[in-house]
């Protein structure tokens, strides 16, 4: 199981330096963005003057064919009209346009930004404590007189095996496995023989062992309330796996989608923009590069709108479909991330009481509610699929 979590934990990270280089993703997005917004908006604004011009010429022309009786007058201002409609078109084209560089501008840099968002990261110590404190949990050896006790225990095993098959297995899967010190999973077959085992042994005891007897009372007790605990967290850990395969697909159509429009369609060789972008530490840096590649991405919409003036918009609005979809799809994964985190908190309050495990649960709750609000703060899973769906303006 810890492999599970190794994989989550290579995803999202709870150190301080990783977060601020996120939230300063997050600030280039913002920057670029703005920068295209605003270029957009006054582009708008310039569209929205051109047009009432052309309509108000427009109004005035149609009154004044209307009061005019001169048939070559009205020809006449019959053609201006139609050349003041076609300027008026034009016009609406180049807002055309400019919504869809704004756009598919946007969809580049969003896609671009999901490449650092789900980039595998080192494990960070505050996040790995989380999970090794659940692991140290989930085995006796780690509480006080249990390592001593069961050396007794293991002895009565070996010396009884003979005559008894059931202590014979016992005896046999704790060599295979190098018993429970060696972070045997506590669950199934394995937890159920040791308890039978453990109860032999309390049988076995007579009243001059009275002090072994209450002490094995004691770690049989500890022994099934750590069972039970490693068989609750068991039950939230099996999402995990759930949670990283949809990872992995979601790496791979993001990767897929890279290759689609940085090098299908920009041209932008991948390594180079590893290098600028992804590996890049310099926000700076970072944010003239991408606005590099956003004016690429525009002058491909205006080559296309010139190539094929009838069909040029199916390509991009493909593509921006499909990188919303990515970005909602990344959303809904860091959500079900949060919820399985908070699946832990129902499990602590479930033993935060017990005489055995109050103390390590008390520990557990310090560390989960770090690597949880951490996470919250790097990614809103709410926020982050509400900017997914209003990622594009509309024309």
């Amino acid at each position: 199981m810890k492999k599970i979590y190794i994989i989550l934990l290579l995803i999202f990270t709870v150190n301080p330096a990783i977060i601020s280089a996120q939230i300063g993703d997050q600030s280039v997005t913002q920057q670029v963005l703005q920068e295209l917004n605003r270029e957009r908006t006054l582009l708008s604004q310039n569209l929205d003057f051109r047009i009432k011009e052309i309509d108000s010429k427009i109004n005035n022309l149609d009154e004044s064919i209307k009061n005019t009786n001169s048939a070559a007058e009205k020809v006449e201002k019959l053609v201006e009209r139609v050349k003041f409609l076609e300027e008026r078109q034009e016009e609406i084209d180049k807002n055309t346009v400019g919504v869809y560089k704004y756009n598919y501008s946007s969809a580049v840099l969003n896609l671009a930004s999901m490449e650092r968002e789900i980039k595998p990261l080192n494990l960070f110590n505050s996040s790995r404590e989380f999970y090794s404190t659940l692991d140290r949990v989930s085995n006796p050896m780690n509480y006080e007189g249990y390592k001593e006790w069961f050396g007794n225990f293991k002895k009565y095993i070996e010396e009884e095996q003979e005559d008894d098959a059931k202590l014979a297995a016992l005896n046999h899967i704790i060599g295979v496995t190098g018993d429970l010190a060696q972070g045997t999973p506590f669950t199934g077959m394995f937890a159920g023989t040791l308890f039978d085992g453990i109860s032999q042994f309390v049988n076995s005891l007579g009243r001059r062992d009275r002090e072994m007897k209450n002490k094995s009372l004691e770690m049989l007790k500890l022994t099934t309330t750590v069972s039970q605990f490693t068989h609750d967290k068991d039950l939230i850990e099996t999402e995990w796996e759930a949670i990283n395969k949809s990872l992995d697909e979601l790496k791979e159509l993001q990767n897929k989608a890279m290759k689609e429009n940085l090098v299908n369609i920009l041209g932008i060789d991948l390594k180079k923009f590893e290098e600028k972008f992804t590996n890049e530490t310099d926000a700076k840096k970072r944010t003239q590069y991408i606005l590099d590649i956003s004016k690429i991405a525009e002058n491909k919409i205006a080559e296309e709108k010139a190539k094929n003036p009838e069909n040029w918009k199916q390509a991009y609005y493909d593509q921006m479909m499909t990188v919303q979809n990515l970005k909602i799809r990344f959303g809904t994964i860091t959500f079900r991330i949060l919820e399985n985190l908070n699946k832990y908190e129902g499990l602590i309050q479930k033993y935060q009481n017990d005489k055995y495990l109050k103390e390590e649960m008390a520990q557990l709750k310090l560390k989960l509610d770090l690597v949880r609000n951490s996470f919250e703060s790097t990614f809103n899973p709410q926020e982050y699929i509400k900017a997914s769906n209003e990622m594009y303006v509309v024309e």
